[in-house]
């Protein structure tokens, strides 16, 4: 492995939770997809963004930011400080994988990059101080220092630029000046949404869903819950649970989740991915 892993010197990839024959090259190598490091940010009525874009949005104190997918689609990640929070804003569009977290670990600031590598379609990201790796959807570290660590999920939504402007005029948006020269307005993957296929191989091939359909995901301690974005009704939607009474609350594109009055960030994934991950603690709601 010494040659598969030649551009990080300092990964222990005798550390491992996963076969690392797993890890494909997705094409490009290290930091091949760049993550911003230093985003940039302009006001709504400056944005070029199109109505119909979808993207992440965060809040924290004050502060309210959205992270274009026209953006996220080149870069995957970026790495930001919200009202001082420290987070990692992800997407992997192989996966559909929409997940905003905390990059505070042990009291230590992580910086986080794109690896080049795929576990189960999904990117792997890496740390810049250790060089270990992470799994973007399930988010923990799968090889090196950081074995077993996990990344703590933070409040996020995805909805469109058009509801932003709406419901968030004062937000701020993430800029197309990042330093890179890309065409923000080319999809580069086509039509790979609409497709069953997935470029990658998968372990577990569960026909359940529509491959790419969309989940909206709520980790649990000893399970993770996901339900088809689609079959959320505007107002409250109540499950049933051994653990009491799950309220997903849906307001103009907006999810909030309850258990037991808990309030539970979640995220957004592909069908085939979280069934992917998720095959021994996943639960689907209907």
């Amino acid at each position: 492995y010494d040659l598969k892993f030649k551009e990080f010197k300092n990964l222990d990839y005798s550390k491992s939770l996963v076969d690392l024959d797993m890890l494909l090259s997705g094409g490009p190598l290290k930091d091949g997809i760049p993550a911003l490091l230093n985003p940039k940010f302009s006001n709504i009525e400056k944005s070029t963004i199109k109505d119909d874009v979808a993207g992440i949005f965060v809040e924290f104190g004050s502060e309210q930011r959205f992270y274009p997918y026209t953006i996220l689609v080149w870069h995957e990640i970026v790495n930001d400080i919200v009202a001082g929070e420290k987070i990692v804003v992800t997407f992997c569009p192989l996966c559909g994988s929409a997940i905003v977290y905390d990059r505070s670990v042990d009291g230590k600031v992580l910086d986080f990059g794109v690896s080049g590598f795929l576990n189960e379609s999904n990117m792997v990201m890496y740390d810049r101080q250790t060089e270990s790796f992470w799994s973007q959807s399930a988010g923990n570290s799968i090889v090196g220092d950081k074995i077993g660590v996990e990344l703590k999920i933070l409040p996020m939504q995805v909805f469109s630029f058009s509801q932003l402007k709406e419901k968030y005029p004062q937000a701020r948006v993430l800029s197309t000046d990042t330093g890179y020269y890309r065409d923000y307005d080319l999809y580069p993957y086509r039509s790979y949404d609409e497709s069953d296929d997935t470029i990658f191989p998968v372990s577990v091939k569960n026909k359940r869903y529509f491959t790419k359909e969309i989940m909206y995901v709520l980790p649990l301690e000893d399970a993770s819950l996901s339900v088809l974005n689609k079959n959320l009704r505007d107002g409250e939607n109540k499950f049933k649970l051994d653990v009491g009474t799950l309220i997903i609350e849906k307001n103009g594109g907006e999810l909030t989740a309850k258990l037991n009055n808990k309030f539970i960030p979640g995220y957004y994934e592909m069908w085939f991915s979280w069934a992917t991950q998720h095959e021994n603690d996943g639960i689907v709601l209907e």
